[in-house]
């Protein structure tokens, strides 16, 4: 299909070069082997040949930090690389050891890779929190921080707060742990924390993935004291399908009388800015979302920028109220926040190390038009945004039928706020309020006493019978162990520039 002619193209930040290298030039230096032949005459297969240059001409063209890799693309052999997807993450740009973009990424499965962003994944419907017990072995335990409507999990009678004590019998360790995301089916074995020891007590759980939409609000509340009422919104995913329930819940905020709003998105890695660009015109002020005030502006490299002039496309995102949008079931959708804008007095956000991209630009957004505060621990910082394109986005019906389902997920812009500001770069947004997500004792998302929700509801006013800490905080001998992240950062729906086009490969 023609992805960007049905306006599905997705854009993360990051800003690309202007000089387009195809397959078929000359380079201006010997090709290198990238050591992954040990006889660099010995050409690749068809397959691999294309995909060399699909990722070759994509960074070369779009990539933001193109002009810094220019020397690794020059010596990009597309003839004897075995490894294209290795070589984008090894040549994606990095300061030394530091890599600056943690985002850009090839597969050679991109309809997986398209559905994971739609919210559609094989999963158990769950989202935990792994830790290693002790530096001085690997043992680990997971827990449990929500889990989705419909989903294995909650039908296993699954909550937050509950400890994944084993899996299949056995100790859950740093070499097996990822099987509690990927495992086709699994038992797990409940237990209990007593000091810094981990007991298997509980319950066996037994689980199969299930191929499901996970629907990203998570809870949605009305609080009332001190003489106004506070609304609260958990929301994990920036997703497209949910933009309608956003819009109810922003019409139930308005009928009750809602001044000021907590916005939970300490689980939210991103997703659609069509649907940031919806709640930001939900809760910036009603003079502003009428008067169609900038929101935030998007830079480019000079070679994209002038694309999009030619276009007459514009690259900044506007408060609005009407909004018309194509999904990626190629239908065209229209949505009013009509009698759905809440205008509040200030904001609170709800902010930890997997808040990223469209959450933080949502929340950089929102602070020149209104008082936004923030309570948990600093956010990701992703402060870019990025296409998804697939073999045939790039080269259209004439795609060699090898790389099909080939994709890439390439940075290509910088974002901005009205002001100009980035506030989450380089390294995130730091909280005011700093309180580490606490899931021991459990308490529900939305109740009163969950931790950081109490900690945004007392900085809304709200006064507590104790004035002790509920949360412990962080948890010194546990240390937690990354996660795997859906690519769900910042994508923007719009069209790719004709003239954009890559050029077929020849071999």
């Amino acid at each position: 299909m023609d992805f960007f002619k049905k306006y599905s193209a997705l854009m993360l930040l990051l800003v690309g070069c202007g000089t387009f290298t195809g397959c078929s030039d000359d380079d201006p230096e010997p090709p290198v082997n990238n050591g992954n032949n040990d006889d660099p005459q010995v050409a690749v297969s068809d397959e691999i040949f294309y995909a060399n240059c699909f990722g070759k001409d994509v960074l070369s063209q779009y990539y933001y930090w193109c002009d810094e890799i220019a020397a690794d693309l020059r010596q990009w052999d597309e003839e004897t690389n075995e490894d294209p997807i290795g070589t984008v993450d090894r040549i994606k740009y990095h300061e030394g050891d530091k890599y600056i973009d943690k985002w850009t990424m090839m597969t050679d499965d991109v309809a997986s890779f398209n559905s994971s962003m739609e919210g559609v994944s094989t999963t158990y419907g769950w989202n935990l929190t792994v830790y290693q017990i002790s530096s001085d072995d690997n043992l680990c335990f997971g827990v449990v921080n929500f889990v989705y409507a419909g989903s294995p999990a909650e039908k296993a009678g699954l909550k937050r707060g509950d400890i994944l004590a084993e899996m299949d019998g056995e100790y859950i360790t740093t070499d097996n742990y990822t099987d509690l995301y990927y495992a086709p089916s699994l038992t797990v074995t409940l237990g209990e924390l007593e000091g810094n020891t981990i007991y298997a007590r509980g319950r066996e759980v037994s689980l199969s993935a299930v191929t499901m939409y996970e629907d990203p609000v998570l809870c949605d509340s009305v609080y009332e004291f001190g003489g106004k009422k506070v609304g609260y919104l958990a929301y994990s995913s920036f997703d497209m399908q949910s933009i309608g329930k956003l819009v109810e819940i922003g019409k139930k905020f308005k009928a009750e009388g809602v001044s000021e709003v907590v916005l939970d998105l300490r689980y939210n890695g991103g997703g659609y800015v069509i649907t940031e660009q919806v709640l930001a015109s939900l809760f910036a002020p009603q003079a502003s979302v009428s008067a169609g005030s900038l929101f935030e502006s998007e830079v480019y490299n000079d070679y994209l920028t002038a694309l999009y002039e030619a276009n007459g496309i514009s690259l900044d995102t506007y408060l609005a109220t009407e909004f018309e949008y194509n999904g990626l079931d190629g239908q065209t959708h229209s949505i009013s926040t009509k009698d759905a804008n809440v205008s509040p007095l200030r904001v609170y956000g709800i902010i930890s190390g997997n808040t990223a991209s469209a959450s933080e630009a949502l929340l950089g957004g929102l602070m020149p038009y209104v008082e936004v505060r923030t309570v948990g621990t600093q956010s990701y910082g992703k402060y870019c945004t990025g296409f998804i394109l697939g073999g045939e986005d790039w080269y259209g019906r004439n795609c060699p039928d090898e790389i099909s389902n080939w994709g890439i997920y390439v940075m290509v812009s910088i974002y901005e706020n009205s002001a100009g500001e980035t506030p989450c770069m380089p390294d995130g947004i730091q909280p005011d309020v700093e309180m580490a997500d606490d899931q021991i004792p459990s308490y529900a998302l939305g109740d009163v006493d969950e931790p950081l929700l109490r900690a945004a509801l007392t900085e809304a006013g709200r006064t507590y019978a104790s004035s002790q800490a509920v949360s412990r905080g962080a948890r010194p001998p546990f240390t937690m162990l990354p996660a795997p992240r859906k690519a769900s950062f910042g994508k923007r729906i719009l069209p790719l520039p004709s003239g954009s086009c890559g050029r077929v490969p020849v071999r």
